[in-house]
């Protein structure tokens, strides 16, 4: 069966009068912040897998809010506003919605590099160990569930507005700036802009199990449902892999995390809970052993 997936980008004003279903089609609802919507086009793009994959005819419609925040986008799901949000993961939000258990990124959110000042760059490329990282402090987003597991490992973290992390870098406010490795590809060319005194360095990474994950209302187990076959199916048919490797972001990360120049220091993430841990392996990036066929997005072989 010839499956159809359409995606709708639309403001909030416009919401009430577009998102109208055609015959025999179902409207997925999302909200997120307005001009946001590009930067995680990846993220977007694996819920769509999971709907062609799925059985049924969907159209995935985006609704665009100033200033939305992750706590208001929570809200509006427990108010059943919106059908379904993608988040970093955390216990508390693993335990008030459905998570589909599929790390979006295959866990490379969990693999930060760090943005410091220029004159602070030869220290850090000097760290071998978990010690020595916890000499620097480290800014992060005041509700970025990261703050809690490194305070928790003992680093000194400074939580602060995301908006304005990178002028307090740049402003020595504290050491290190985390970031998810591609991320911080993704990103160091328009901060370099405005602080052109904060730099990346990749030669240490912190890494700890952690990803975006896909959550849904507890009452809506039918979609929570239709996801995780959807996913499931696009694994099968290694339509997710191929997502995955063609993301220039991602495969840059890949790279970096696979170079015999970066030294990765990995901690456990305390806040996670049994259920997650205990997700199939195969759904998490393997750094270092696994090599791809992009033809067909899955592993040529294993290497140790």
């Amino acid at each position: 069966m010839q499956k159809r997936l359409g995606i709708l980008l639309i403001s909030a004003v416009m919401f009430l009068c577009a998102a109208q279903p055609t015959k025999g089609e179902e409207i997925v609802r999302m909200a997120f912040p307005a001009g946001a919507v590009d930067f995680f086009r990846y993220e977007f793009g694996v819920i769509e897998l999971a709907l062609e994959h799925a059985d049924g005819d969907f159209r995935l419609v985006i609704e665009e809010f100033p200033s939305m925040t992750q706590a208001r986008i929570s809200s509006m799901m427990l108010n059943e506003q919106v059908d379904v949000m993608f988040t970093g993961y955390s216990i508390e939000r693993e335990n008030t919605f459905l998570q589909v258990d599929f790390p979006m990124t295959r866990g490379l959110l969990g693999y930060r590099v760090f943005l410091t000042q220029v004159e602070s760059l030869p220290a850090l490329k000097q760290v071998r160990s978990l010690e020595q990282l916890k000499k620097f402090c480290i800014g992060t987003g005041s509700d970025w569930p990261d703050a809690s597991i490194m305070e928790k490992s003992g680093f000194c973290v400074d939580r602060a507005p995301r908006d304005r992390l990178w002028a307090m870098l740049a402003n020595k406010r504290f050491d290190l700036l985390s970031r998810a490795v591609h991320e911080g590809f993704r990103e160091i060319d328009t901060i370099q802009q405005q602080y052109p005194n904060v730099v990346l360095s990749a030669s240490t990474v912190l890494a700890y199990p952690f990803d975006l994950f896909i959550y849904v209302n507890r009452n809506n187990e039918r979609l929570h449902r239709i996801l995780t076959e959807g996913l499931s199916r696009a694994y099968s048919t290694g339509d997710f892999m191929r997502h995955f490797l063609s993301n220039p972001d991602l495969r840059q990360a890949l790279e970096t995390l696979q170079s015999a120049d970066t030294h990765i220091i990995r901690i456990e993430n305390p806040d996670m809970s049994q259920k997650s841990r205990e997700i199939d392996p195969a759904l998490w990036e393997n750094i270092v052993q696994r090599r791809y066929d992009d033809k067909f997005g899955k592993e040529l072989h294993d290497q140790m």
